[in-house]
């Protein structure tokens, strides 16, 4: 599944940039798959708590596989969204704040890779390092937001600045999930809930 968001993730960025609308739609099919398989998660988490009837480590364990996948599915619909938006925007517009976007966009990306690879590997402080990655987003989102409403209206069509500020509030939305994620592998390790966020 993270492999899947990964490809997403990168499809988003190459769209997003070029404005290739056969990669955006790619994209937004391959959502489908992202779906089955948090399903199949989903059935097979549950098929193993009613058969094996787990505790403490073990079923920490399995509740935090069901969170990430959800976390995970949730990033595929924002990718869906940020694709769509990409499609109703005019690729000759406005490239230095798309620019800036893109930035901001591989640094969810990273920090969704970053956590995963914190979980495969149980990594509670690499985990916390990451989530110090979303104020840095938060940052940029801000400024972004900050700078599309300080642009002149009669050069640019406002249903462009709407997009822009939707598609950066998406990214801004990744860079949360995998906030999340790095506080499931925390709380997998002590039981403890910690808001990194």
């Amino acid at each position: 599944m993270g492999s899947s968001i990964s490809s997403v993730l990168e499809k988003a960025k190459a769209g997003f940039r070029s404005g290739n609308e056969d990669v955006l739609h790619q994209l937004i099919k391959e959502d489908e798959k992202i779906n089955q398989l948090e399903h199949e998660l989903n059935d097979s988490v549950t098929l193993l708590i009613t058969k094996q009837q787990p505790v403490a480590s073990d079923l920490r364990r399995l509740i935090v596989t069901l969170k990430i996948s959800s976390d995970l599915e949730r990033v595929g619909d924002l990718a869906v969204d940020l694709a769509k938006a990409s499609l109703r925007l005019d690729p000759n517009l406005l490239i230095e704040i798309k620019e800036k976007m893109i930035i901001m966009l591989g640094l969810a990306e990273q920090m969704i890779a970053e956590s995963l690879e914190a979980y495969s590997d149980s990594d509670v402080m690499a985990a916390q390092k990451i989530a110090s990655l979303d104020d840095h987003v938060d940052q940029m989102y801000g400024e972004l937001i900050h700078e599309l409403f300080q642009l002149d209206t009669n050069e640019v069509e406002v249903h462009q600045i709407t997009e822009l500020a939707f598609i950066g509030r998406y990214i801004e939305r990744m860079a949360d999930y995998a906030t999340n994620i790095t506080e499931w592998v925390i709380y997998e390790a002590n039981g403890q809930h910690f808001d990194l966020n």
